[in-house]
């Protein structure tokens, strides 16, 4: 192979490495214009609607078993009063996977069940964002608001086909 090819397969491999790593990022940045934009349609291309919810129903589950394990011991209808919880669930996280609440929670904010008129929208410099992978199939997307002593919200991403990403799970501050 003569030296001009060497060379030009390698900066091939180095621009679709570089490429290839960026591919969240790139899934991000199209999810946030889409949410700017407010484009529900296009914001839901980049959401795995039925993994967020099950990811959601599983979190809220497990805070609710944590819950009557602590009250158990002196409480005889903690169990029957987590049961009840438990069948409302389901409706609240329909009610909170939507495009528009999940731009919310992009932005750093808590979703409301408010009109869109009322809904304010909080500047980009409100928020510190970090993004990292913690695996080869799962991008993480940190948010937290500026000042604020809570957790951050955690937006996971996982590799949906070789190229594209798709949000499939949230970590809420608990």
């Amino acid at each position: 192979m003569s030296t001009k090819a060497k060379l030009f397969s390698a900066i091939v491999f180095v621009a679709f490495s570089t490429w290839f790593y960026f591919t969240p990022h790139l899934a991000v940045s199209g999810m946030k214009s889409a949410a700017e934009e407010k484009d529900a349609a296009k914001l839901s291309d980049y959401v795995n609607f039925p993994a967020l919810k099950e990811s959601l129903k599983a979190s809220f589950n497990a805070q609710l078993a944590s819950e009557v394990a602590k009250e158990e011991g002196g409480n005889p209808f903690a169990a029957l009063g987590a049961a009840m919880a438990a069948a409302f669930v389901n409706p609240m996280i329909d009610a909170l996977v939507t495009p528009e609440s999940l731009a919310m929670m992009m932005k750093g904010d808590k979703p409301q069940p408010a009109k869109k008129s009322e809904q304010t929208k909080p500047s980009d410099s409100d928020t510190d964002t970090s993004m990292s992978y913690e695996s080869f199939d799962r991008f993480v997307v940190t948010v937290k608001k500026n000042g604020s002593t809570e957790e951050p919200l955690g937006l996971v991403f996982n590799r949906d086909g070789i190229f594209s990403w798709k949000l499939s799970a949230l970590r809420l501050p608990m």
